[in-house]
């Protein structure tokens, strides 16, 4: 199994936060408060807590200071806004293994993320590569084929396949795609999922009998395998 990630997020900034993650092919779960984390951690294997505390509010940072007393033995990650140096400097005074100044560069994170987790003594089992039917998907490499032919993406296609190969075989809401692969505030209207998927229809299943990419009338999108009863 992936490393799980327990992401504490009380801004709701999940998406930007969640998508690297996911495509370095970690599992993550998102909560909103320390209660509903500790009432998770509890009853879970989470290998890492990653606290979106968003400002240098000191509410905040007691956040801090209150996962890492729940949960002396994982590591906790602290994601913040503020670049000011002594706000930095108290996270990690609090408790926090390591802190990052949002907006980051994704493969910074992914590369911290996993230097915490290593430090950890966490064995890291991750994918780089979703095999679903005779699709690949080469999360390292970003390339992408179909029985043994390469498929010409763009990066927003294929950051839109990955969605949902990572739920393969799940219903994902035309929202939560939304919110994933095009973040909160940058798209509002649904109809921009709809022209990306009729662009990876063509890209993915023209020319193949079985039809990967699926509507799931009334709720969103999903892909299939061959494997999978209908």
């Amino acid at each position: 199994m992936s490393p799980l990630i327990l992401l504490v997020d009380v801004n709701e900034a999940s998406p930007v936060i969640v998508l690297p993650l996911e495509q370095a092919g970690y599992q993550v779960v998102h909560v909103s408060n320390t209660s509903d984390a500790s009432s998770y951690a509890a009853h879970n294997p989470v290998n890492l807590l990653l606290l979106n505390i968003g400002d240098e509010q000191a509410d905040t940072q007691g956040l801090i200071r209150i996962l890492q007393q729940n949960h002396p033995h994982v590591p906790l990650f602290a994601m913040t806004s503020s670049d000011e140096e002594d706000h930095i400097v108290s996270c990690f005074e609090q408790g926090a293994h390591d802190v990052i100044v949002l907006p980051f560069y994704p493969r910074v994170f992914q590369a911290r993320v996993a230097n915490l987790l290593r430090i950890f003594g966490i064995e890291r089992d991750v994918k780089r590569a979703i095999e679903a039917g005779d699709l690949h998907i080469d999360n390292a490499s970003r390339m992408v084929s179909r029985g043994g032919q390469k498929l010409e993406l763009t990066p927003k296609e294929f950051d839109l396949l990955l969605h949902l190969a990572i739920h393969l075989n799940q219903v994902c809401s035309r929202q939560q795609i939304l919110k994933d692969v095009w973040k909160h505030d940058y798209i509002v209207d649904t109809n921009v999922v709809d022209v990306y998927i009729r662009h990876l229809r063509v890209k993915v299943d023209k020319g193949y009998k079985f039809k990967m990419i699926r509507t799931e009338r009334g709720i969103g999108y999903s892909l299939r395998t061959p494997t999978v009863s209908e």
